[in-house]
């Protein structure tokens, strides 16, 4: 198949960069160490330099995370109170404790608030001598067995300390939302200069340290997930030590979680909804084989050629990004779960990505020596591209097991992606030449473009150029990728911002929210909506039929909700570039 970015005149570096292909592009990537840092942030309390955050909602609790100030340490560490009251008075103490703060742990604390009524919303603080913390809001999730009528929540990643604020972070602080999910990248550390616990440490601290960052802490729980910018760009399970134990051991200092394993660093995890949504976390960076480099260098942009046998090797049936253990541990979820809707949260995106197609209709029809299906030039193996068998197994077993009602959202990319996720992404319908039913949407996958912004992209390809010439020839590049990757239905290169989640008992709706990231007063506005509908997926193969059609939506009408909830800020505006 020609490729259908040929004759484009694109810079390599540039367009590599765009795609996020991070294990290729590890020299393109930013680190915080080449990087202006932000303007001087106003802590509310020096005494609380990170200000204040909390973790999973679980039906009884949760996990809430200070950082003490460091100086208050006069040796022994710093004992501090935590309060936990259903108003922010705290006229009432419903939950309370003591946790030392140590050295040994860069005096961070995490309290397990336990005991609280399930399906409520909590405040809570911190206190050490006379200092007392700002206040924090926690949620409590449903009951088990309980029918909630909604979840919802938004879906981000990619935070680098650029040249553009922190916007997005204040516009999901207005949401009305029950938690935020980050799926990494929440830190960007130097390849070259991030390697002691102290360097990694310091890293948290600099990130942590933006005041709109705190507020989003404050206001919500945040469900949190590594990626490789807290670790190594393009980091597996072969990351040397003791630089890989750094790594984990600061996520779990300055992250608002707790290792269920006592110091196993597990991150892979399991959050339900009553038994309205059933939601595991994977982890596809701290257990995973080795990428698959680039076998091409030259051309447009360094890919992953599968008829060559370096390329061939993401075929491999032994390939994992999960391990084995995690790996059952999903298929069991998958199999065994009895909530509407099963929701994926992976840190990069299952979604196929090339440049060129050697699987098409024609040639599945009389296949050349050496052909393997799904064969081509892929983008970046750095992701689940890199992982065929595993990603294929998957999804053979959503169909295969009929699993209901399966979404997926992901980050990493920097890009935005919409699809429906196939067991056989070139067994399409409708293409010429094709023959049969072809291969049945499984699952539908949203990505989240990034969260602050790359350098202005129109510029960096088109510099010079009238806008409107530069913004056509990006949409041009928008359209080749689509020509190339059939299977994908929506691509966007130009915004920032997140996915915004709502699950209900008949209907899952998806909005792309997007926001200048280079105006301080900039907010938030949807630019694509999708609804699925219970029944539809999988497509065609169960019993069920939908409750209603897929449909491409306004964005729902948000409400205030939650006890003690305070009402929902209006995001309005109009769609703006922010590169």
């Amino acid at each position: 198949m020609t490729s259908p970015f040929r004759g484009m005149d694109l810079k390599r570096r540039t367009f590599l960069a765009m795609l996020g292909a991070s294990g290729a592009a590890a020299a393109l990537r930013p680190t915080w160490s080449d990087l202006p840092a932000d303007a001087a942030p106003t802590p509310i309390d020096p005494a609380y330099p990170l200000g204040v955050a909390a973790g999973d909602p679980l039906p009884d609790g949760a996990v809430i995370w200070t950082q003490v100030d460091p100086e208050a340490d006069a040796g022994s560490g710093v004992e501090v109170a935590w309060e936990v009251s259903a108003t922010d008075d705290f006229a009432t103490i419903l939950a309370s404790g003591t946790v030392t703060a140590l050295a040994e742990n860069a005096h961070c604390v995490h309290a397990r608030v336990a005991g609280l009524p399930a399906d409520g919303w909590f405040h809570y603080r911190f206190r050490y001598g006379s200092a007392t913390s700002r206040t924090g809001r926690l949620r409590t999730a449903p009951a088990p067995g309980s029918s909630p009528e909604r979840l919802r929540f938004t879906f981000c990643s990619c935070q680098q300390t650029t040249a553009s604020f922190y916007v997005a972070h204040r516009a999901m602080a207005a949401e009305d939302l029950d938690f935020v999910v980050h799926y990494g990248d929440y830190i960007y550390v130097s390849d070259g200069g991030t390697i002691t616990l102290d360097d990694y440490r310091a890293v948290w601290r600099r990130f942590k340290s933006n005041p709109l960052l705190q507020d989003l802490h404050a206001t919500y729980p945040m469900v949190m997930m590594w990626d490789d910018g807290e670790f190594v760009n393009g980091v597996d399970k072969t990351m040397p030590e003791p630089r890989f134990t750094n790594a984990k051991k600061a996520w779990f200092e300055f992250a608002p979680h707790l290792d269920p394993t006592d110091g196993g660093f597990q991150v892979h995890r399991r959050l339900q909804w009553g038994d309205l949504v059933d939601f595991p976390l994977l982890d596809v960076r701290s257990k995973r084989d080795v990428l698959i480099d680039a076998n091409v260098p030259d051309g447009l942009l360094p890919t992953t050629d599968t008829a060559l046998p370096s390329g061939a090797a993401i075929f491999d049936p032994d390939r994992s990004s999960l391990g084995a253990e995690q790996f059952a541990w999903l298929e069991d979820i998958l199999t065994s779960s009895t909530a509407t809707w099963k929701h994926i949260g992976t840190g990069y995106p299952f979604v196929a990505l090339r440049l060129e197609d050697y699987d098409t209709p024609a040639v599945r029809a009389d296949p050349p020596e050496g052909w393997h299906p799904n064969g081509g030039k892929y983008f970046s193996t750095e992701q689940w591209d890199g992982y065929w068998a595993e990603r294929r197994a998957i999804m053979d077993l959503i169909a295969d097991e009929c699993v209901e009602n399966v979404i997926i959202t992901s980050g990493h990319t920097h890009i935005w992606f919409e699809c429906g996720i196939r067991p056989d992404y070139d067994d399409l319908p409708g293409e010429e030449g094709h023959v049969g039913p072809g291969s049945p949407i499984v699952a539908r996958e949203y990505v989240c473009g990034s969260l602050t912004a790359d350098p202005d992209v129109r510029d960096q390809f088109f510099p010079g150029q009238p806008k409107e010439e530069q913004e056509a020839g990006v949409h041009a590049l928008e359209a080749a990728f689509l020509g190339a990757n059939p299977h994908v239905d929506y691509i966007d290169l130009l915004y920032q911002g997140y996915g915004l989640v709502t699950f209900t008992p008949t209907r899952a709706t998806v909005d792309f929210r997007i926001i200048d990231t280079f105006d301080a007063d900039a907010v938030a506005t949807t630019k694509e909506s999708y609804a699925v509908a219970v029944g539809e997926l999988p497509e065609g193969i169960c019993a069920n039929a939908p409750v209603d059609e897929t449909t491409t939506t306004t964005a729902p009408a948000v409400d205030p909700g939650g006890r003690d909830a305070p009402p929902a800020t209006p995001i309005g505006g109009s769609p703006t570039y922010t590169g």
